[in-house]
């Protein structure tokens, strides 16, 4: 059996390898275009990031104050300009209007002069602008309130230097080249190493299931010396090869842009974002790809094997690759926590797990769930394939 399976799997891969389209879907796309796009996002953050420092806002200010002090600082300050609103109302209509980042009200219902100032600061914190305008304002009401305190200080008599602070808070970044890696690859990585997968085994699969069937070309494969199930063993291990050559080769081209363009992509804008992984690390994320490989393949057979047409195939495919684009762009986000009996729901345990790895904190127990639901449910979907491909009905529907 398994030698007809090799014969089979032999002549499947070399075509696979002929074709044009495969050849650039799974080898030559990964390695330039990840690249290349962690290269355009990276220099679009940067680029971005300095725009947003250089940033001038526009500030709404409704001043109820009255405060001569508070008024001359606001003319010295060069972190902004303001332009006056008549009342909270006229200011928040501003805003909508786009007339400005930032209102800003100041009262004063009593304290002396400088100090008892009564601010808040309306903006909208979708829009980055408003947000790093927001920023530029607090550092300017804080820079106010360490000059006002100086000066009543200097009337009493008092330094303001020479006063212990009631607390002292320092930030200090421990982020290193590697960890800013590691949280970008941990993000990356396995949405599209998972992708690949998918796009590897459709574009193939569909070819050698209901392309075969649409050309006609099948009939002569099943009346050949192979069986039923060595045909479909010998398609899914084509697919599965070659899905799995495209993500691991998607997970070298994202690791090269990480090490020359991951600094544009880190929050901080850190330089030197590097990614390392060691061989335990790296064989964990091959026990968790390859049965969500098979899975996935499985599943293009299944399809593959139902469709009348290539056309209809990619049909139904959409579905199944919109699911995954879903359930990828969810574990990108870490809106949702996934623990214990979670790592039991197939293809979404290996997204999270790949996660895990990369950062260095997967347990065992929930590697463990992962490879027993998605082995468990791999080889149920290989039985179906098989079964599926058995049935005249199916296969020659019309």
């Amino acid at each position: 059996m398994w030698k007809n399976v090799r014969l089979l799997f032999s002549k499947e891969l070399l075509g696979a390898v002929r074709d044009r389209r495969t050849l650039i879907l799974t080898v030559i796309f990964p390695l330039i275009f990840y690249p290349l796009i962690l290269s355009v996002m990276g220099r679009f953050n940067e680029a971005e990031r300095i725009r947003l420092e250089s940033l001038t806002p526009a500030i709404l200010l409704v001043d109820q104050s009255e405060d001569a002090t508070f008024q001359s600082e606001l003319n010295q300050s060069d972190a902004f300009y303001w332009l006056g609103e008549d009342s909270v109302e006229s200011g928040l209509e501003a805003l909508q209007n786009k007339e400005g980042n930032l209102l800003m009200v100041v009262s004063k219902e009593s304290g002396g002069e400088g100090v008892g100032l009564d601010v808040t600061l309306y903006y909208d914190q979708s829009d980055q602008f408003a947000f790093a305008a927001a920023e530029q304002v607090r550092g300017f009401l804080g820079s106010y309130l360490k000059r006002v305190v100086d000066d009543k200080l200097g009337e009493l008599g008092v330094d303001y230097e020479s006063l212990s602070p009631p607390m002292t808070i320092d930030t200090i970044d421990v982020a290193t080249g590697e960890s800013i890696g590691r949280m970008i690859m941990s993000r990356l990585l396995p949405y599209f190493m998972v992708l690949a997968i998918l796009t590897g085994a459709m574009g193939l699969g569909a070819e050698i299931t209901a392309g075969e069937k649409e050309r006609s070309t099948i009939a002569t494969l099943l009346v050949s010396q192979l069986t039923r199930t060595e045909i479909v063993l010998g398609k899914f291990l084509t697919v599965l090869t070659v899905s799995l050559v495209s993500s691991l080769l998607s997970a070298v081209g994202l690791l090269i842009g990480v090490r020359f363009f991951g600094g544009g992509l880190s929050p901080t804008g850190a330089g030197g974002a590097v990614f390392s992984l060691d061989l335990s690390a790296f064989g964990w994320m091959l026990v968790v790809l390859v049965p969500l490989a098979v899975i996935l393949a499985a599943l293009v057979i299944i399809v593959g094997s139902y469709a009348r047409s290539q056309k209809e195939a990619s049909m139904f495919l959409l579905p199944i690759y919109m699911v995954i684009v879903l359930v990828g762009m969810i574990s990108m986000t870490g809106s949702v926590t996934f623990e214990g009996a979670r790592y039991l729901i197939p293809v979404a345990n290996a997204l999270y797990a790949l996660q895990a790895i990369i950062l260095g904190d997967a347990a065992l127990q929930n590697l463990f769930y992962t490879l027993i639901a998605n082995v468990v449910s791999g080889a149920v979907l290989i039985a179906v394939a098989v079964q599926l491909f058995k049935r005249e009905a199916v296969l020659f529907r019309s």
